[in-house]
């Protein structure tokens, strides 16, 4: 066997052994020890709370590289990992008649998050959008004359759920809802059925969820809500939080899209389309 053939059967070896590695799970941490960079930059990813084992099966596979000693090359391989795992939507492609129903936990924002959303369809885009609010809370105390406040602030109709049956002239019709319990659950599948058929109108569910929560506490609400057509996530108090890898690992984990992001208390400005490169940005300046 002459050196180039020697040579061959070597990184054949070196790429069956890591192959082997990686099958094994708990070894992928070995290679990426065996590694200064390779390690400091798994360590900086999960000190951001990412899972140590998914990180390292990740940059095991760039061990033997020829960026396994570049940390910026590194660093730039795991974002592109994540930013493939998070997916974002912009509900504001099409807008031809839509019913948008915010749901989620009592005092995490739907009601000025509707306001903000409302102000931006309104006056802030490029065309200026027929909106109006309604609201489908029934027990917090308040929440229809906060909506109301918003509503002739900003020069907006707003209208009784049963009107909305008869009502085909709108953009969009925001729809609050109230906080989650065993009883707004069933509130809320009266109000889909209740909305069913309208063929006026396409309906859109958004869980909107604080980027001040835990991973686990967002899992939870979310488990909560299984069996309702959510079709995106919307994140608030994103201005509240320096730490948003709990934002990270759960829209890592569900298969589902972040639609807006709300980052302050300004209207309209402070809600914008969430991005990977915003959701990016502000994970990698933490800490």
């Amino acid at each position: 066997m002459n050196k180039e053939d020697l040579s061959v059967t070597v990184e054949e070896i070196r790429a069956f052994k890591k192959e082997m590695l990686l099958m094994h799970g708990v070894l992928a941490s070995d290679l990426v020890e065996e590694h200064t960079v390779v390690k400091e930059v798994s360590d900086m990813f999960v000190s951001k709370g990412l899972d140590s084992v998914w990180v390292d099966n990740i940059l095991a596979s760039t061990v033997g590289s020829e960026f396994e000693k570049d940390r910026e090359m590194l660093i730039s391989y795991v974002l592109d990992e994540i930013e493939s795992k998070i997916v974002t939507k912009n509900s504001e492609d099409a807008l031809n008649g839509k019913i948008h129903i915010l749901i989620g936990q009592t005092g995490v924002g739907k009601t000025s998050l509707i306001g903000k959303l409302g102000a931006r369809y309104r006056y802030l885009l490029e065309k200026s959008h027929k909106v109006a609010f309604c609201n489908d809370d029934r027990h917090k105390v308040g929440t229809t004359e906060q909506l109301l406040a918003y509503a002739d602030a900003m020069e907006i109709p707003f209208i009784e759920l049963r009107d909305i049956i008869t009502m085909d002239d709108f953009d969009v019709i925001f729809i609050d809802t109230a906080g989650t319990s065993g009883k707004s659950l069933d509130e809320l599948k009266s109000l889909l059925e209740e909305l069913d058929g309208i063929s006026n109108y396409k309906i859109e569910i958004s869980l909107v969820l604080s980027a001040t929560a835990k991973k686990r506490d967002m899992s939870l609400l979310t488990d909560a809500f299984d069996g309702f057509p959510i079709d995106s996530f919307i994140f608030t108090k994103l201005d509240e939080t320096d730490d948003i890898s709990d934002v990270i690992c759960f829209l890592m984990h569900y298969d589902k899209p972040i639609s807006y992001i709300s980052k302050g208390q300004e209207i309209p400005e402070d809600v914008i389309i969430a991005s990977n490169e915003y959701l990016l940005e502000k994970f990698m300046q933490e800490r």
